[in-house]
């Protein structure tokens, strides 16, 4: 074989071999600056926005009105001077009456109440038809007062002014302090049902005589009786 065939076949390999490496390398670079690209992108792409926490729903409280009214039945616990130990019938027995009146909500866990009692006692034939009238003055505490739950509970303390006497009238008066504690159920959003005991100690000043001539509300301390009512309060603004 002649030298110039040799050297010829050795160019023709040579040639070869380059343009493949060439090839390769070319490849590979391209691949490389792709995936380069790639990241370069990936890097500049903003991060997804992230959705603010949720909040706490509040309900701010309004202050409010609302008219009262209650259904009561009333027992003698002690009768005191109204009943001395010099007499064998009593005319400040047990009985039951009505309340109207109106309130206010001025916090969420407090509120005024203002009204008229009335209520028609036994009196043992001493009079005919025997009344106790009261103005009362309440303010009460309110437990679990808020606009998700539909039962509340409370406590009160108040008093007023006091008028015994016989159909309507007046043989005595006098002043009442009490306290009570209850709960009430939301049937609507204006509408409110619920009961209460209420405990009352009442001091009457001016002495009476009635049907049997003994005098009573002569000196003594107070009369304490306990009240039961079923209440009904409808919510304004």
């Amino acid at each position: 074989m002649s030298t110039n065939t040799i050297r010829g076949a050795l160019s023709t390999v040579f040639d070869t071999s380059y343009r493949s490496v060439v090839r390769y390398t070319a490849s590979t670079l391209a691949a490389c600056a792709l995936l380069a690209a790639t990241a370069v992108r990936a890097d500049d792409t903003p991060p997804p926005a992230t959705q603010p926490a949720a909040r706490a729903v509040t309900f701010p409280f309004q202050p409010y009105s609302f008219l009262y009214g209650a259904l009561s039945t009333t027992a003698i616990a002690h009768a005191d001077s109204l009943c001395p130990a010099s007499s064998s019938v009593c005319p400040f027995g047990g009985g039951g009456g009505i309340f109207i009146g109106g309130g206010w909500r001025y916090v969420q866990h407090r509120e005024w109440l203002v009204g008229y009692d009335l209520s028609v006692r036994n009196a043992r034939n001493l009079f005919s038809s025997a009344t106790l009238q009261q103005i009362r003055l309440e303010h009460r505490w309110v437990l679990g007062a808020t606009p998700v739950h539909t039962f509340e509970g409370f406590v009160g303390a108040g008093g007023g002014v006091a008028v015994f006497g016989e159909l309507l009238g007046v043989r005595t008066f006098g002043a009442t302090l009490g306290v009570s504690a209850g709960g009430t159920y939301n049937v609507s959003a204006f509408v409110r049902l619920g009961a209460l005991v209420r405990l009352d100690a009442t001091r009457f000043l001016i002495p009476f005589t009635a049907g049997d001539g003994v005098l009573r509300a002569d000196g003594g301390v107070a009369a304490i009786t306990t009240t039961f009512m079923l209440t009904a309060s409808f919510l304004g603004h």
